[in-house]
């Protein structure tokens, strides 16, 4: 059935076509909105260098840290909740519903905004060991309120499933963001970091609520008992995603301070340029987990089959996908490094390299890990992020203190593998959930072929070494194509495509 607004079909299967067409949809906009960040990324690099990368890292982590701590989980269980009501087609009751978001992201917004300015003078002291940024701290809270409220209406524009709206608003943020940077570095240079973050985060809230507000119009009652009191079961899967938030943001926030104390603010930024190469621009390929696949799962959740069916065919597109471009990143990181940031960023290089296992291990863990969320349980939820948050902060740290950046990406590649671990062993009692061997040995395959790589990619340079890592990466695409034709009508349909428009000409 066509939706009236035209965004999107209502269609709930689960066949390999359907998951690939939306990991395409969205992995095209997280593309557009890559393409930005790199460009945002050079600047900073040749603009700020690796101080002004880690102080935004720095700034950003705190930033995010407060808003996971004070918003209640409200933007992510907002989207189970509203996507219920939107399945029933009650438009009063979606309204009503849209009215108790929205009042209770602003309300967070302020009240998290409030305990950071009240907090500031001894986060400046718990970050710096210095009271001298206590007033960017003061200066950066209302973005607080401006993240807590774009969550909001996000969750809204996904539970209405107007994933066009949703794409929008994640190319026109991320292209207004690079706009606003832009100046600011050139002409403030380091001290205009937090000014940046202020007004980038101000200006993606405005246009979320452009467009969320053209699906259901603003609306908010602030001094409504009873709009507090209805939204309290939203709080519920809420509360185990806010100790989870603080979990997760915490340990990143407490690895960023302690490389900071143990070593220094250029570490810092190079362990995050580092992350960001390992780790954020390779999940471009999981975008479509959140934006389609939860809402989805969430639908099925009672049917065991079907569960385990639509979480192992996101595994296997997600690890069809993910490999080949791991194997091409860690081949070509060197050149990467020097095209994103400067040569300044070459230090993270075996970092990243060795970190790129993390990444495999998260396309097979990720769609399983929305299971608990998926049936609503915030405990196992908490358990299992309690536990990942507590290992990455001491093993991170501890592994950079002893040896140094690359011993750093090699925890967060372990971090990886424990997390994998825990989730489908306790997922496995918990909701019946059994991880498909069908493609067991594409995995191994895979997971062989990027070691192998890994361990050319830190040899020295010779022209044996390209040979042998463009090999690998040949054996790793031809592997997931023969998969993608066997399996979907993508590719045909591409080449359908392709042979249409040379006959038309």
């Amino acid at each position: 059935m066509m939706k009236e607004n035209g965004d999107i079909k209502d269609d709930n299967s689960t066949t390999y076509d359907h998951v690939i067409k939306y990991t395409g949809i969205f992995g095209g906009v997280q593309g557009i909105t890559m393409l930005m960040g790199l460009v945002r990324n050079k600047l900073v690099a040749l603009l700020l260098g690796t101080q002004g990368a880690a102080l935004i890292n720095i700034f950003n982590s705190a930033l995010k840290f407060a808003n996971d701590s004070t918003n209640f989980g409200v933007p992510f269980s907002a989207v189970k909740h509203i996507a219920e009501i939107h399945e029933g087609g009650d438009e009063e009751q979606l309204k009503k519903y849209a009215c108790i978001i929205r009042t209770w992201t602003l309300f967070t917004g302020l009240m998290g905004m409030l305990i950071m300015i009240s907090l500031s003078h001894a986060i400046s002291y718990w970050t710096f060991e210095n009271y001298d940024n206590t007033f960017n701290f003061i200066l950066l809270a209302p973005a607080i309120t401006c993240l807590s409220i774009s969550g909001g209406e996000l969750a809204i524009l996904k539970g209405t499933k107007h994933l066009k709206k949703v794409a929008l608003a994640f190319v026109f943020s991320s292209i207004t963001a690079l706009l606003l940077c832009i100046p600011i570095y050139y002409y403030i240079g380091l001290k205009g970091v937090v000014l940046s973050l202020l007004l980038t985060n101000a200006a993606v809230m405005l246009i979320q609520l452009y467009y969320s507000t053209k699906v259901l119009p603003w609306r908010v009652s602030m001094l409504s008992r009873n709009t507090y009191l209805e939204g309290m079961p939203m709080l519920r899967l809420g509360l185990g995603y806010i100790i989870a938030g603080v979990f997760g943001q915490g340990a990143e926030y407490i690895i960023r301070v302690l490389i900071l104390r143990w070593g220094n603010l250029e570490d810092v930024g190079l362990y995050h340029s580092g992350y960001i190469m390992s780790v954020t621009y390779a999940s471009m390929v999981f975008i479509a987990i959140e934006t389609d696949y939860f809402p989805r799962l969430s639908a099925i959740k009672d049917n065991v089959k079907k569960q385990n069916a639509t979480v192992n065919q996101q595994i296997e597109v997600c690890s069809l996908l993910i490999s080949p471009f791991l194997i091409l990143f860690v081949a070509a990181m060197p050149l990467i490094v020097i095209i994103l940031f400067s040569s300044e960023f070459s230090a993270a290089v075996p970092m990243a390299i060795c970190a790129s296992f993390y990444m495999f291990f998260k396309a097979h863990t990720l769609p399983a890990a929305y299971l608990s969320l998926a049936h609503g349980d915030s405990k196992m939820f908490m358990l299992t992020e309690l536990i990942y948050a507590i290992f990455i902060a001491l093993a991170i740290p501890l592994a950079y203190r002893y040896w140094g950046l690359i011993g750093a990406g090699f925890a967060l590649s372990t971090s990886g593998l424990l997390d994998t671990l825990i989730i489908h062993i306790t997922y496995r009692q918990r909701y019946h959930f059994r991880f498909s061997t069908r493609l067991l040995h594409f995995y191994v395959l895979q997971f062989l072929l990027l070691a192998f790589t890994v361990w050319t990619a830190i040899q020295p340079d010779s022209w044996h070494k390209f040979c042998i890592e463009g090999i690998a990466f040949c054996i790793s695409i031809s592997m997931s194509i023969h998969i993608l034709r066997r399996e979907t009508s993508l590719l045909s349909k591409i080449y359908e495509r392709i042979k249409a428009r040379f006959t038309r000409k």
